[in-house]
């Protein structure tokens, strides 16, 4: 996924555009168990900013997150939607 020219990306805050693109580039290398953490960290850099991610934006996440992976994993994944 080329997220440097995704328009999805175009009016999203700088600092959680570039949370995207650590994810995207460390994703491809987790098991879902492995991504809640990171989640969970995620989430907490942004509250430190009085940041969160829109609804959309998680999709992105979700859909970063989930590329490349096996049905069963991506079920996994789905299950985490509630930490977004």
């Amino acid at each position: 996924m080329n997220l440097q020219n995704d328009p999805r990306l175009k009016n999203m805050h700088p600092l959680k555009r570039e949370i995207l693109f650590r994810l995207s580039h460390t994703s491809t290398q987790m098991t879902p168990e492995e991504m809640l953490p990171q989640i969970m960290e995620i989430n907490k850099e942004l509250k430190k900013r009085d940041l969160s991610f829109s609804k959309d934006e998680s999709e992105l996440v979700l859909d970063i997150m989930t590329e490349g992976m096996s049905p069963q994993e991506k079920q996994k994944i789905n299950m985490l939607r509630n930490f977004l």
